[in-house]
């Protein structure tokens, strides 16, 4: 019995210290996303796990909203220019503040979230959405299904115009529950809801438009405009704070934050509820606790004409300047369009930020037996751009002149002319000479001019020293050189 139990305790020692390779090698990598057409693959899999490897450009992507319910870490990265023209396909059931519910479509980069998204930021997203079905509209998720979206930030404008009975838009999250945390918004968003008959019930919140997330550490700067036909529920943070269904618990917290918001709005309906508030614009849930909140700025400003809708740009019809940015070491480039008569200005057309490339350095310079290092800097900030090597010089080996001998009357000029080979040695100039320039002189294009009577030599050599050549030059004068100088002259030149 003893030699038994003592049998299985090893086994079981045995066991514990086996290597647990097999467990780590179980959990896969996540999928590196570095292109457009990585993310618009991750809808053919949304419960994938994914780290992005490079900021995106979303420009002229055709993009639908999809469910996830995977991970998504963006590993601090950006994606850049995404626009949304329409809504995702599937429906899901969203309540409004008495708990009635609706079939509700969602326009976002996700249309629900029920996994996590962390570390990403989305800058210049753009939604602009006209619905007649319930809907709401938001910087990450439609509809955050007990999912988390964690430290994320979104630029960009939200608009959508409705003509149903719900409708909202959120910074972060249109409807639904899970968690929030760490986020930054800067938004405009607007919201149009003008069909009198269907006295709507609107939500636009800093963060979530409707539900009942754990908002924590974010911080809001926000332009809103609600123009509603029924019953408003703005919030700088969240729009109305309520749990579905009614006999739920539970306990929320919006703690933590800080709102630079300023909303315009008006509510145009008889028995009058318009909240519009810096944190929460309506309580609900009973349980949610808010605290530890700071208030930048908060203007909550309400129109009392119906007859003009409220939008950022109050020009019905607008014309706008350009003006562009370029991009520089760390920061994205832009475009600025201002409308002149308002003075409404916002920003679009983004690009990747770039370095400006330096002049070229020569580290260590190259010689005949040795190749050399140059390196390039960025001319602003003076990191390191590109390294590469010099390769050897590359030496002459051969001079030939077109003439080897020349006979030249008294100031008579002829050209010689220079083979250099090979011809891509690193340096192919010549120095040109003459032995004796009483005789004839040359010039830096090798241009000889006899000067007087006599044999001299003319040498071109290459300025790295491996090649040389020469030509021999006879002066001579001609007849009437001879019998001009010897009238003129006489006995003395003969001399």
């Amino acid at each position: 019995m003893k030699h038994r139990l003592l049998a299985a305790a090893l086994g079981v020692i045995c066991f514990l210290l086996l290597p647990l390779p097999a467990l780590a090698e179980s959990a896969s990598a996540p999928v590196v996303v570095s292109d457009a057409a990585g993310l618009l693959a991750m809808a053919q899999r949304p419960d994938g796990d994914y780290m992005l490897g490079a900021d995106i450009d979303m420009s002229g992507v055709d993009w639908t909203p999809f469910a996830f319910d995977g991970t998504l870490d963006g590993a601090g990265h950006t994606v850049y220019n995404l626009r949304i023209t329409r809504a995702c396909e599937e429906t899901r059931i969203t309540y409004d503040g008495r708990h009635r519910g609706y079939h509700t479509v969602f326009a976002a980069p996700f249309s629900v979230v029920s996994g996590s998204v962390q570390n990403l930021n989305l800058l210049n997203v753009t939604v602009d959405l006209d619905m007649d079905d319930p809907c709401f509209i938001a910087g990450v998720a439609g509809y955050l299904l007990g999912g988390e979206i964690v430290n994320c930030s979104v630029q960009g404008r939200l608009k959508i115009s409705s003509g149903a009975r719900q409708c909202g838009a959120g910074g972060v999250a249109g409807f639904g529950h899970g968690r929030i945390e760490g986020c930054a918004v800067d938004a405009e968003i607007v919201i149009v809801a003008v069909d009198s008959g269907s006295t709507c019930e609107e939500y636009l919140g800093g963060v979530l438009a409707n539900g009942y997330a754990d908002v924590e550490n974010c911080s809001v700067t926000l332009k809103g405009f609600t123009s509603v036909r029924g019953y408003v529920h703005n919030g700088g943070l969240v729009g109305l704070s309520d749990v579905n269904p009614k006999n739920k618990r539970y306990f929320e917290h919006v703690r933590g934050c800080s709102v630079d918001a300023v909303i315009s709005f008006f509510e145009d309906v008889e028995d009058r509820r318009a909240y519009c508030r810096v944190y929460v614009g309506e309580i609900q849930n009973g349980n949610l606790v808010v605290t530890g909140n700071e208030t930048v700025r908060f203007e909550s400003v309400e129109s009392t004409d119906f007859s003009r809708l409220l939008l950022p740009d109050m020009d019905e019809i607008p014309s706008y300047d350009a003006a562009v940015t370029p991009p520089h070491c760390d920061a994205f480039g832009y475009s600025t369009y201002t409308n002149p008569d308002t003075g409404y200005s916002y920003t679009d057309d983004y690009t990747a930020p770039a370095h400006t490339p330096g002049e070229w350095q020569v580290v260590v310079p190259a010689t005949y037996d040795s190749e050399g290092l140059r390196r390039q800097y960025c001319a602003e900030c003076g990191v390191l751009l590109a390294e590469e090597a010099i390769p050897p010089l590359i030496p002459t080996a051969s001079c030939e002149l077109s003439e080897a001998k020349l006979r030249l009357s008294y100031r008579e000029t002829r050209r010689l002319r220079a083979s250099v080979l090979p011809i891509d040695a690193t340096n192919t100039n010549v120095t040109w000479m003459s032995s004796n320039e009483s005789v004839a002189t040359v010039d830096n294009e090798g241009l000889v001019s006899a000067i007087g009577k006599g044999v001299a030599a003319i040498y071109c050599k290459t300025d790295d020293g491996f090649a040389s050549a020469a030509c021999e030059v006879e002066v001579y004068f001609t007849f009437g050189q001879w019998l001009t100088r010897y009238v003129l002259f006489g006995w003395i030149w003969q001399q």
